[in-house]
């Protein structure tokens, strides 16, 4: 490693704009599209289903060319803000700012993961490898990344903190491209509701863990109070969906089964609000929401650049409502442990 990790510079940021200002018109056409490609008709269970014994329903899209290309350009829109590492963190402690408790988070994941020097550690969604970098320095461990968008390895593969040749875009949808027990721990931050086959990847996962190995999940999920069958709560998960991406949405106990259907044990399962988070970002993207529509009207930006972020940021008080509503938690966490 050749310095500690940083949180998302000036530079990174100017960055990002410049790459929204460069989005052509068929990307820009092709983003705006992805919207009803993935989100309409995503897979839900509730905890209604749960009870009555109906089967987890994936989501049938999986990993599509439109997920790639919505990516690409919500990770340049992440960017600008606090979220270059694609997940809302759970409010650790409130005081302190949405980046501040994504380093606090991932000082709980590196504790769970049980890692030390010399050991390997597999990131399922890796992103541009920014969560990779600050567990490594955490733990000594090696980092190991796959992610679908390319433009994002891309990013991962520049950084000097990261060894390039241990990232790769990939699919865990499909088998992994690893050896049997060829990780200590293996962990994936908010990208499991683009899962097609929860059986599938858990066992592939299992099968890549090193007997006694740890696996964390912490990503979206359905909580008691939510009820299909009530319109307004229904369209706040919409409205949050399309503002998060999320994919499935399914009640948490889902979650556990798919672990201990597996074959992992499960040593603990619990959601975290990101609500105070939330509300720290939201109004950090109406503050540029603003700026971007008056550039646009003044003519100094692309008005397709204002009509991304009027996009992303469209319906996000949603966000905030289902979250104090506890209709759902951006952060389950599950934590479990191959069997020796």
């Amino acid at each position: 490693m050749t310095r500690k990790p940083t949180t998302t510079t000036v530079r990174e940021r100017l960055g990002a704009l410049y790459g929204l200002l460069r989005v052509s018109d068929a990307e820009f056409n092709g983003f705006m599209g992805t919207y009803d490609e993935l989100f309409t008709d995503s897979p839900e269970n509730t905890k209604a289903d749960y009870e009555a014994g109906v089967p987890l329903k994936g989501y049938t899209q999986g990993s599509s060319s439109e997920l790639q290309q919505l990516y690409r350009i919500i990770h340049l829109l992440c960017t600008l803000g606090s979220v270059e590492k694609m997940y809302m963190p759970p409010a650790i402690d409130a005081e302190q700012s949405v980046l501040k408790n994504q380093l606090l988070f991932e000082q709980i994941v590196a504790h769970d993961l049980e890692i030390r020097a010399g050991d390997k550690v597999l990131d399922l969604g890796c992103g541009c490898g920014a969560i990779a970098e600050n567990i490594a320095a955490l733990t000594g461990a090696t980092p190991y990344g796959i992610n679908l968008d390319k433009s994002q390895i891309d990013k991962a593969w520049k950084n000097p903190n990261l060894p390039a040749a241990n990232f790769t875009v990939g699919d865990f949808n499909k088998p992994l491209a690893f050896a049997d027990a060829s990780f200590d721990a293996v962990y994936a931050i908010q990208p499991m509701t683009y899962v097609t086959d929860h059986a599938f990847t858990f066992a592939e996962v299992l099968r890549v863990l090193k007997p006694g190995g740890i696996f964390v999940m912490n990503d979206v999920a359905a909580l008691d109070a939510y009820d299909r069958d009530d319109m307004h709560a229904r369209t706040l998960i919409q409205h949050t969906r399309e503002l998060t991406v999320f994919g499935g949405f399914w009640y948490y106990r889902y979650w556990e089964d798919a672990y201990t259907e597996a074959g992992f044990e499960l040593i603990s399962s619990v959601g975290r609000s990101a609500v105070e988070m939330i509300k720290k970002e939201v109004a950090l993207f109406d503050k540029y929401e603003a700026i971007f529509r008056f550039l646009a009207k003044i003519h100094v930006i692309p008005k397709k650049t204002d009509a991304m972020m009027q996009r992303m940021n469209e319906n996000s008080q949603s966000y905030i409502q289902a979250e104090e509503a506890e209709l759902l938690t951006l952060n389950w966490h599950c934590v479990g442990r191959k069997p020796v």
